[in-house]
């Protein structure tokens, strides 16, 4: 949160909005947890708000990042990633899919690809419109993006080539 708040003075709608045009490709913040958790960083003194009086509309709070918070984002960005194990549901119905219906194995990976090349050709279009220069970062971020759906792409028609060969997809 304190990252998106770099882009500026925001409502918690407008930062709902700028999480699913930017970082929303991988990692999207609850409603619930947004509101929450905004509040908490201004007692914290990471965030600043205001209200804005509306004539037609219920107030609204504007919240702006601190010195201190960006102090926090920093620090918590340059925290090693450690060795935590990834939550893969989809690799763990794969492992044990001998127990399961193998059309219904197959489906699912045909569903994964379908989604992976839907969601390649959006950050493709995303890439050619972005200034790479001005923001080398966020682009970085993309291209770990198409890669990782390139590859699950080169899995799921491997895998379906497989129980194919193998006669366990059919």
């Amino acid at each position: 949160m304190l990252g998106l708040l770099t882009f500026g003075e925001q409502s918690g709608y407008d930062l709902l909005g700028l999480a699913k045009q930017s970082v929303g490709f991988f990692w999207t913040p609850a409603r619930s947890q947004l509101y929450a958790l905004l509040p908490t960083l201004v007692e914290r003194g990471l965030a600043r708000s205001r209200t804005v009086r509306q004539t037609r509309r219920p107030d609204k709070q504007l919240y702006r990042i601190t010195p201190a918070g960006k102090r926090a984002l920093r620090e918590g960005l340059d925290q090693p990633l450690g060795s935590a194990v990834n939550r893969n549901p989809f690799a763990l119905k794969l492992f044990f899919g001998e127990h399961r219906d193998p059309e219904k194995v197959r489906a699912e990976i045909e569903a994964r690809v379908h989604a992976a090349q839907v969601h390649l050709r959006e950050l493709e279009k995303i890439e050619q419109d972005l200034d790479k220069q001005r923001y080398l970062f966020p682009y970085l971020s993309l291209l770990d993006g198409v890669e990782d759906a390139k590859a699950k792409i080169r899995f799921g028609k491997r895998a379906l080539a497989l129980l194919d060969e193998l006669g366990a997809g059919r």
